[in-house]
């Protein structure tokens, strides 16, 4: 009885303080995205933009839809290979992942990648330290194609902004600080472990505290598992090719939608930089922050016309929200959950996650 007594205390003490968290981001974000919706206004030719919606070609959207939904399957099934020894089946981990997708979308906090982990651990048995590492390891690798494009730039001919570089500079910075630490622990194990739980404890309620070792003793264990298996890591990176191909597609696609002829290269290397810019926050439903970032990213860095940025933008972004939308409801409902439930699982555990994040 105390052991089922436990969570609802820490669940019903959590409660007003994530009710007022999320009430306040998401006022704040709606307020920053009017800003960009306005900004964005501003700046393109709504006649132009009208008159290139008026042209939507219905076949290739529908198309980039297939696409945009494809690229986040395969993103599943290598996380599902990463997940390994662990047996998860193909649909659940696609499940699941669209799942996350749609709560990080709706959320102004990030709770759909522990989301990942509680409805694994709720299908499957599998703990939360032992899911969590192959999740942190499949967004490292959604950031792999930033290294890609440091390497790129001097070939590239691009404009090399403050902005753009700052950006790439820090996701590359993450990721070798990431490295680092786990060569750290490979090397000398216990000291790493005692400064990292050190540190995480400050970051987490109190009551929080004795929980923290072993989940970090156990989050660093699976992670140096996944970092030696070369095997499993080229694989993985053959996946988040094939899914930076497909994004490209996507947005070539949603492109030719609205009768845009750009080129492909153009929109691979752009389409790329766009979905690295959005480790940074975004207001819910990223309203206004789709269109603002698509023309500093295309328009200001390509040349391509303001008005076929603006129309691509302005299809694809309410497209894109109701396949995201309805392929997570149709995938919590074959899980047996709806949204009500999966808010009161991850509910409980985003106080942590949040004060850990800051």
């Amino acid at each position: 009885m105390a052991a089922r007594a436990e969570p609802r205390r820490v669940g019903s003490g959590a409660a007003p303080y994530w009710s007022r968290s999320v009430a306040v981001r998401s006022s704040a974000g709606l307020a920053v995205g009017a800003l960009m919706v306005y900004a964005f206004l501003r700046v393109v030719s709504f006649g132009g933009v009208v008159r290139r919606l008026d042209h939507l070609d219905i076949l290739l959207a529908g198309l980039s839809g297939v696409v945009f939904l494809g690229a986040w399957v395969v993103r599943a099934l290598r996380w599902r290979r990463l997940l390994r020894p662990a047996q998860v089946s193909a649909p659940r981990a696609v499940g699941i992942y669209m799942v996350a997708i749609f709560l990080n979308w709706m959320l102004p906090v990030r709770g759909g990648e522990l989301a990942k982990s509680l409805l694994l651990r709720r299908s499957n048995g599998i703990p939360v330290a032992q899911s969590l590492p192959t999740v942190t390891m499949d967004k490292a690798l959604d950031l792999l194609p930033a290294v890609a494009l440091l390497m790129l730039l001097p070939i590239a001919h691009l404009p090399l902004t403050r902005p753009l570089l700052s950006l790439l500079l820090l996701i590359l910075s993450a990721l070798v600080l990431g490295a680092l630490a786990l060569a750290l622990v490979a090397w000398r194990r216990e000291p790493a472990l005692g400064w990292l739980t050190s540190a995480v404890e400050r970051l987490v309620p109190r009551r929080a505290r004795p929980q923290v070792a072993p989940f970090v003793a156990g989050f660093t264990d699976t992670l140096l598992r996944l970092a030696g298996q070369p095997r499993l890591l080229l694989i993985s990176c053959g996946y988040t090719a094939v899914a930076v191909g497909l994004d490209s597609l996507f947005c070539f696609l949603a492109f030719r939608a609205v009768a845009a002829s750009v080129p492909f290269a153009v929109v691979l290397y752009g389409y790329t930089l766009y979905n690295l810019a959005y480790i940074l926050p975004t207001p819910p439903g990223q309203i206004g922050s789709n269109e603002v970032v698509g023309l500093l990213i295309f328009s200001g860095l390509f040349g391509v016309s303001r008005s076929a940025v603006g129309a691509m933008f302005l299809f694809s972004h309410p497209w894109t929200a109701v396949l995201m939308v309805a392929s997570g409801t149709l995938c919590l409902r074959a899980m047996g959950l709806n949204l009500r439930r999966v808010l009161s699982m991850v509910r409980p555990h985003l106080p942590v996650a949040e004060e850990g994040a800051a």
